[in-house]
């Protein structure tokens, strides 16, 4: 199983993320798709597995979009406030 069919998957079963998953990638094209982020990418899992090269596990996928969803009430409250 390869990454994408593996994110698909996983997000797939947790139906709550899927509107989530769907903002994320509509910004990432939004901004000009993969290619301009490439640098910030490779950064990025540098830092967060010790080598630029590897792929984001499904399992952090999850993660990282219901970390965006919470992000997005948290400043949703602030703006009422």
């Amino acid at each position: 199983m390869g990454f994408a069919r593996g994110s698909i998957l996983a997000i797939v079963r947790r139906p709550t993320l899927i509107p989530e998953a769907v903002r994320a990638w509509l910004g990432w094209r939004r901004r000009g798709g993969i290619g301009m982020a490439q640098p910030y990418l490779r950064w990025r899992r540098h830092t967060a597995y010790g080598d630029p090269r590897t792929t984001m596990s499904a399992h952090d996928l999850v993660y990282y979009l219901a970390w965006r969803r919470e992000m997005r009430s948290i400043r949703k409250w602030e703006r009422v406030a």
